[in-house]
């Protein structure tokens, strides 16, 4: 009897729960750098978790298979040559740098969009399509070609291009660019420099329209698919790998989404057993020195790397390196090195008590969650705003990679080490980090699935998004009621005139009678 009762409370509670509808989602993410597709490898999997066929095509593998996740490797542009220039050359932040890098993201969509295990699945059918964004763009062309929705993830928070998928306003007044970062309110002086970086944005952003129109057009041909300019304000939702603690609030429309920590784990994986022996017995603490996934340690210059390993010889505490090449010349007994560390779960470890890096995205989010301070040392993009933000925030200080010597890096470390000051501010970053009503994954999954169940979800396509500059602002509105104020104000003269003319008239025939 009570078995019958129990799975008749079963067959009831199983009725009152909605079904999960299970798509088959694409996720194509041309991107050179490891860092931008961890982000996307970490959605998918959290995706293929809930039941939906997914297949990820990037350059980059997944360490250990997982079900329901399908994924095509693709060739990339190498970047190995460019990323050491920028640590041996310090050419991180030249415009000719910015060019090649452009030019190697758009050449490596070309890559994929050309390999043959790509064009293998181009007739199989997807409910909906993720594009991770990072610079090249015109693959958003895939969207119409399987008649499926389009979802733009990217690596950082809201800049230009991002912003225009959706007609999302900047709030250019009020937002700093991320070309320029930090949190503090902006005077005049900084919202004057704010108006001409975003005016910069905005040349960069037409330039690289300009430059993809060609791809489009070759891969889209416009006898079956729809304009580039149309396909780039289709775009049904965006995901932001940021949160509203990292950064200055601003406006979002309802279909932007800040998902940030997509790759934290919210329990963490166990480390290798070497590395947790390491950990473990570091009773002094640990240090964490990684340079993220593109840039190399083994690329330092000599005499950087000299006074780094010098650094790390005095101290007591243990240091946990990512160094690509066998072993660290020179290094001294307490420098341990990796070519491959799982930084999420490293950054866990409660004997880590400070993380050396070049201030990526994905690094900054782990430190928060885990409530690591940070030593920023930023080589190129947007890693010094990254650090210049947290340095505003009381958790990290900032070393110009210019100026790195034994005397500079010695201090920063020091001071990082001995001041608690900046372990206690991170705590209470983390802590206002991690106050979610849900996990990013969970938010990020739930957007995605409402999209593909709403065939696109177009009830929340913003007006704005169709409008030119003129009309988005409202300019031609002002200049209609300008023109409007002048026609009257001209007629309501011409009329004082004439009435005036009529009086003066009469009067003086009065007087003449």
């Amino acid at each position: 009897m009570k078995c019958a009762l129990c799975i008749a409370a079963l067959v009831v509670l199983l009725a009152c729960v909605a079904p999960l509808e299970a798509y088959r989602i694409l996720c194509v993410y041309p991107s050179s750098g490891r860092s931008h597709v961890l982000i996307g490898q970490a959605l998918l999997k959290g995706l293929a978790e809930r039941g939906h066929e997914v297949t990820m095509v990037s350059p980059f593998k997944l360490s250990k298979p997982v079900s329901n996740y399908r994924e095509i490797v693709v060739p990339k542009v190498d970047l190995s040559d460019m990323t050491k220039d920028f640590l041996q050359k310090n050419s991180g932040q030249s415009v000719s740098m910015m060019l090649n890098l452009f030019q190697s993201q758009i050449d490596t969509a070309e890559m994929l969009l050309q390999d043959p295990q790509f064009l293998a699945i181009k007739n199989e059918h997807f409910d909906l399509v993720i594009v991770g964004y990072f610079v090249a763009d015109y693959v958003l062309g895939l969207g119409p070609h399987f008649n499926a929705p389009t979802v733009i993830l990217y690596s950082a928070g809201m800049t230009k291009m991002t912003a225009d998928y959706i007609g999302n306003p900047r709030a250019v007044s009020t937002v700093p660019s991320m070309l320029l970062g930090g949190k503090e309110p902006m005077g005049f002086v900084k919202r004057v420099i704010n108006f001409l970086v975003s005016g910069f944005e905005d040349v960069i952003s037409a330039v690289l329209v300009y430059a993809q129109t060609e791809y489009y057009q070759r891969y889209f041909p416009s006898d079956r698919y729809p304009a580039y300019t149309d396909v780039r304000k289709n775009v049904s939702l965006v995901l932001l790998n940021t949160h509203f603690s990292q950064a200055v609030p601003r406006p979002y429309l309802p279909n932007m989404i800040e998902v940030g920590g997509l790759q934290i784990k919210s329990k963490p994986d166990p480390l290798p057993a070497d590395i947790q022996e390491w950990l473990d017995g570091a009773e002094h603490g640990a240090v964490y020195f990684c340079l993220g996934s593109n840039l190399k340690s083994a690329d330092l210059p000599p005499a950087k790397l000299d006074a780094i390993l010098k650094t790390f010889a005095k101290l007591k505490q243990r240091v946990l390196w990512k160094w690509e090449s066998d072993t660290i010349p020179n290094a001294p007994p307490n420098v341990l090195s990796k070519a491959w560390l799982p930084q999420d779960d490293v950054l866990a470890h409660r004997n880590v008590k400070l993380f050396i890096s070049h201030g990526g995205l994905g690094g900054v989010a782990e430190a928060k969650y885990h409530g690591v301070p940070v030593l920023g040392i930023p080589i190129f993009a947007e890693q010094h705003q990254n650090v210049q933000t947290m340095v505003e925030e009381g958790i990290a200080m900032l070393l110009e990679y210019q100026e790195l010597d034994e005397q500079s890096f010695s201090r920063a470390v020091n001071i990082m080490l001995r001041e608690h000051r900046y372990t206690e501010r991170v705590k209470e970053i983390s802590t206002r980090y991690r106050d979610r009503p849900q996990s990013s994954m969970n938010l990020a999954c739930y957007w995605i699935e409402y999209v593909a169940r709403h065939r696109g979800a177009p009830h929340l396509h913003y007006p704005g998004a169709d409008m030119n500059f003129l009309q988005r602002e409202s300019l031609d509105v002002i200049a209609a009621l300008l023109l409007a104020g002048y026609l009257v104000f001209k007629v309501l003269k011409l009329l004082i005139k004439f009435i005036f003319r009529k009086l003066f008239k009469s009067t003086r025939k009065t007087k003449q009678n």
